[in-house]
């Protein structure tokens, strides 16, 4: 007898017509309704209906595909890819990213475009949710009349068919960071399990996100950070991380703002070139206000900002000019603006009608200029409006405005007072205070809102100048940095000059990681300072192309210049390429760079077609032979002043140095020193060195061989370069070369012969046994041999017969000879 398994049976369908009614519904829905704004930029919905949304890129923890593959990296396609994957597990989507990023009008499309039946077609339905809105939800209830109290054009019963399919719904959830309750992770006795259990809105979405309540379905919430994130520990969630506009990106926004092709390449120019390094050109509100404030300045002629504080103080200027408001509301508008900035940084971002009472802003509640640095939500006459500033960047210009424009503003505390009680949640008010204490930077605003106290941009200088001149003291000389972006940010040319002055030695070295702000703040401190003989940049990883541009002036002015330890981009080398050809440079060590490789050895080379430079250190900088051919081009050039030449510890081997030789032979090489340390050498490249060295043009007074495997072989071409008169060396040392007695015969003839003019020999670590030693010596017994220092440390310890003994005690006695020897065993 056979029995069968009776199948569940599928959960009803819901009515197409509801599902037709739900998009139709959704196609006028807003996640964000404001005025569009200066400092702000268009709605979300405006942005998406009027067709001028571009992707945005991204960065995104997904783990690889099963063939191998990475999901696709544009925001839209891997948005898509992980909230369909798995379609029977819960899928929890965080859309990470700053304010003005776009999480909003990437939400704002997607819902547009399910509504239009152009994507995520998978969903039956989609739930979108302001948490913002849903602060004001106080009350217990379920899951269902939760829905209900914002898509009220469902009804309980149909809702309830559309639940019993989780695998076809989707919740988005817009502004974690609005949301006034907290979400934490709760143990599972404490959740909602059923669409109609009552519990805390918060209990509701902790459970949809945990998986609990609606099995299957799948879950996209926004946040700024993960700060917030702890009830997702226990769950696994894809992190999509919002980069915003790259380059190509920015550029394509500002072909679609500027009708002129021609202002919009030089607005699009300007703002790479004067504010990419504040890491803010990749959000699209920022885009939004340097095109508004590009756009005005391009048509009247007037300055262009050069610093952040002065996009914010002309942007902020033409917006009160725009409302023609009198200098003393305006500025009891920007002071109140200020204390509830304050009072919303150690509180909510969402703020009431008693706090603007509370900050004196009743008097503008119905004023359109408020809503042109707050958003409001909902009727502003109605107690339940609520309120938020259009960014943080905002927010904290406007407490760096209520600093200078109220000395009894929280207490009249002083500037260091102030940042350290903020410190952790600002990140742009000590730049806007340094900006702001700048008359000519000002001044816009100045007119507007009334005199600044001169007591505290005085203050602030002064405070400016301390702490710059403490930070140097330290040695790690990590600090600094931090002090520079404020000191361009002030652009006070001589205050940058009095802490020059007072600490000249310590503004020339720096460890430490750079940004591309950095390097535009050093940039300006070095060229403030007329330059520097020597500048030192140590540890400094993954220096751009950009972050080398910006530093080409001051690299300029630099006699000696390194980069040691870093980790530059090929563009970089370009650069420097630019900055020593035919400029004043005559020392470059990148030391230990070791991803330059012979890619970015060739665009650096380039350079020293025509340049002074004299001294280069190529250490450690995973070069290998075929580097040198270029290398050799330029030390056979006609207007080469390479003097010295550093190679150590780069894979060249025999190749390399029978190719870089073709350069020393040349008569225009004027190279006086050469290390090539742990070069992969053998004795098969030491003939045509050899050749090389005892050239009638050589000039090569020091040669460094060691840790190479020269061998006996090798050396014994090297000792009849050493009888050569036309050799110039002077300096040769062979440590750790292989070498054994056999080599000490020649080695000792050549010391004799009559064209030998080395002075210094070091031999240490090779086995040359007590023989190799005493034929050594020999030559030490005649006044014509030119040797002044021997080096033999052994490998082993050696006997030394006592003839030898004496021979090393004669010549160790100080004034035993006039101009005593040195030699170490």
């Amino acid at each position: 007898m056979s029995t069968t398994r009776e199948e569940a049976p599928s959960p009803p369908r819901p009515d197409s017509n509801l599902n037709a009614l739900h998009k139709e519904v959704m196609m006028t829905y807003c996640f964000e309704s404001r005025h569009q704004s200066a400092l702000c930029g268009q709605s979300p919905e405006e942005v998406v209906l009027t067709n001028q949304y571009i992707p945005l890129s991204i960065a995104e923890n997904m783990e690889m595909e099963g063939d191998g593959t990475r999901s696709p990296n544009t925001l839209e396609d891997t948005l898509r890819t992980v909230l369909l994957r798995n379609r029977d597990q819960a899928r929890v989507v965080m859309m990470l990213g700053p304010a003005g990023v776009g999480k909003t009008t990437t939400m704002q499309k997607m819902l547009l475009d399910w509504a239009g039946r152009e994507e995520l077609e998978e969903f039956d339905f989609i739930f979108p949710f302001a948490f913002r809105d849903l602060t004001l939800l106080e009350q217990e209830m379920s899951l269902e009349d939760f829905i209900l109290v914002q898509h009220g054009h469902f009804t309980s019963e149909s809702l309830a068919v559309i639940l019993q399919s989780p695998q076809s719904l989707l919740f988005m959830f817009d502004g974690l960071e609005q949301y006034q309750y907290r979400l934490e992770s709760t143990s599972h006795s404490a959740l909602c399990t059923k669409p109609n259990q009552s519990a805390p809105v918060s209990v509701l979405i902790t459970s949809l996100v945990q998986g609990e309540l609606l099995k299957g379905a799948s879950i996209l919430i926004t946040a700024r950070s993960t700060a917030s994130l702890s009830f997702l520990s226990d769950i696994e969630c894809n992190h999509v991380q919002i980069l915003g506009f790259s380059p190509p990106q920015r550029k394509a926004y500002f072909d679609q703002v500027f009708t002129d092709p021609k202002n919009a390449e030089q607005a699009f120019q300007y703002t790479e070139q004067k504010m990419g390094f504040y890491g803010l050109c990749g959000n699209p509100v920022f885009c939004w206000i340097m095109c508004f404030l590009l756009k005005e300045t391009l048509e009247t002629g007037d300055d262009l900002p050069e610093t952040l504080t002065q996009v914010y103080v002309q942007t902020s200027a033409s917006i009160f000019r725009a409302h023609n408001l009198e200098e003393g509301r305006a500025r009891d508008l920007v002071l109140g603006l200020g204390k509830m900035a304050t009072y919303s940084l150690g509180n909510s971002q969402l703020l009431s009608q008693k706090d603007l009472a509370d900050s004196g802003l009743q008097q503008f509640l119905m004023s359109p200029l408020l809503s042109a640095f707050l958003f409001l939500y909902g009727d502003p006459a109605s107690d339940n409006c609520m309120f938020s500033f259009i960014s943080p960047i905002v927010q904290e210009f406007l407490i760096a405005l209520l600093y200078y424009l109220d000395i009894t503003w929280s207490g009249g505390e002083s500037v260091e007072v102030l940042l350290g009680k903020l410190e952790g949640s600002v990140k742009f008010l000590d730049v806007f205070l340094s900006g702001l204490s700048d008359a000519a930077q000002r001044k816009p605003l100045e007119g507007i809102v009334g005199e600044f106290s001169k007591d505290r941009t005085e203050g602030l200088r002064e405070w400016l100048k301390n702490t710059t001149v403490q930070s140097l003291q330290f040695l790690s000389y990590k600090r600094p940095l931090s002090y520079y972006r404020l000191l361009h940010q002030s652009q006070n040319p001589a205050l940058v000059k009095e802490i020059s002055d007072s600490q000249a030695a310590g503004l020339g070295r720096y460890y430490s990681e750079l940004s591309a702000w950095d390097s535009a703040a050093l940039n300006y401190v070095v060229m403030c300072c007329g330059g520097r003989d020597e500048l030192h940049l140590h540890s400094s990883l993954n220096i751009t192309g950009e972050m080398t541009l910006h530093l080409i002036p001051a690299f300029r002015l630099s006699r000696k210049l390194a980069l040691l330890q870093c980790t530059l981009s090929t563009a970089s080398y370009v650069h420097l390429a630019s900055v020593i050809h035919k400029g004043r440079t005559v020392e470059l060590d990148l030391s230990y760079n070791r991803a330059m490789g012979d890619s970015g050895a060739k665009a650096l080379f380039e350079g020293l077609r025509d340049c002074s430079l004299q001294i280069l250190r190529l250490p450690v900088c995973g070069l290998r032979a075929a580097c040198c051919e270029d290398l050799a081009s330029v030390l056979a050039l006609p207007s080469t002043q390479l003097h010295v030449l550093d190679l150590r510890s780069n894979e060249l081997q025999d190749e390399g140095l029978i190719q870089l030789c073709r350069g020393l032979r040349s008569p225009h090489c004027k190279l006086q020193e050469l290390r090539l340390q742990d070069s992969g050498l053998t004795h098969l490249s030491m003939e045509v060195l050899s050749q090389a060295i005892s050239d009638d043009s050589s000039t090569l007074a020091t040669l460094v061989l060691d840790g190479n495997e020269v061998s006996d072989l090798g050396m014994d071409w090297l000792t009849r370069a050493l009888r050569s008169s036309k050799t110039s060396l002077q300096h040769l040392s062979a440590f750790d070369c292989n070498l054994t007695d056999a080599c000490c015969e020649g080695l000792a003839v050549a010391l004799l012969s009559e064209g030998c003019s080395l002075t210094e020999l070091d031999l240490s670590l090779n086995d040359l046994g007590d023989s190799g030693v005493l034929q050594l010596c020999e030559p030490l017994k005649f006044q014509g041999c030119s040797l002044e220092k021997l080096r033999t440390v052994f490998l082993k310890p050696v006997l030394l017969d006592p003839q030898t003994v004496q021979i090393f005690a004669l010549y160790e006695l100080p004034g035993s000879l006039e101009g005593a020897k040195t030699w170490t065993i």
